[in-house]
């Protein structure tokens, strides 16, 4: 099993995240230039650790296991570090709040202004709590950033930001992170929300 470098590791770990990816939005996710991310994709293909599949990628079965090595030996020590399973175990009560603000936001359809604010105001607690991750783990900085923009744009009146699975909405960005957090710590989500 190869090490993987930074960059492999980012655009990998972009369509793990997202399950299957155009290029434009690993660009998106990890915040590479597009030159970059094409090159890079070129080489996980020709690698064989992601697969094409109609012009979007998805990974293979080696590069989900490089990827999750690349997880073990960057994270490890992290898995045991008592401020990091204390700032996840702060996120999971936050997590749990969105979790219901999401789900009843969506069954009243978005049209209770009360449910979008209550949603917001725990997404902003996310980005403000984010920097003291992201001084442990420095790309979790991005996703305070892709937060930002999402609610900005919600604040502009794109709803779809909210929670349309084809934009980079604040519901993606959260699932994409918890997604990430989890594997940081080497935490199945499925135990995760047993004990949520």
């Amino acid at each position: 099993m190869t090490v993987l470098a930074d960059d492999e590791f980012a655009v990998l770990n972009a369509v793990y995240l997202r399950k299957i990816a155009t290029p434009e939005v690993i660009g998106e996710i990890s915040g590479r230039p597009a030159t970059e991310v094409a090159a890079l994709v070129a080489r996980a293909l020709g690698a064989a650790r992601l697969e094409d599949v109609g012009g979007m990628v998805m990974l293979s079965e080696s590069g989900t296991q490089d990827l999750l090595a690349g997880y073990r030996d960057r994270y490890q020590q992290m898995r045991a570090d008592a401020d990091v399973l204390a700032w996840y175990d702060r996120f999971e009560s936050i997590n749990r709040q969105f979790l219901q603000a999401i789900s009843a936001w969506q069954t009243d359809g978005g049209s209770d202004p009360a449910l979008l604010d209550r949603l917001l105001r725990l997404v902003e607690r996310l980005v403000k709590a984010l920097p003291a991750i992201a001084s442990r783990i420095p790309r979790y900085q991005r996703y305070a950033d892709r937060l930002q923009i999402a609610m900005d744009r919600i604040d502009a009146g794109q709803a779809e930001f909210v929670t349309s699975p084809t934009a980079d909405s604040v519901h993606n960005v959260w699932f994409e992170f918890h997604e990430d957090i989890l594997t940081v710590i080497g935490r199945p989500r499925d135990v995760a929300e047993a004990t949520a």
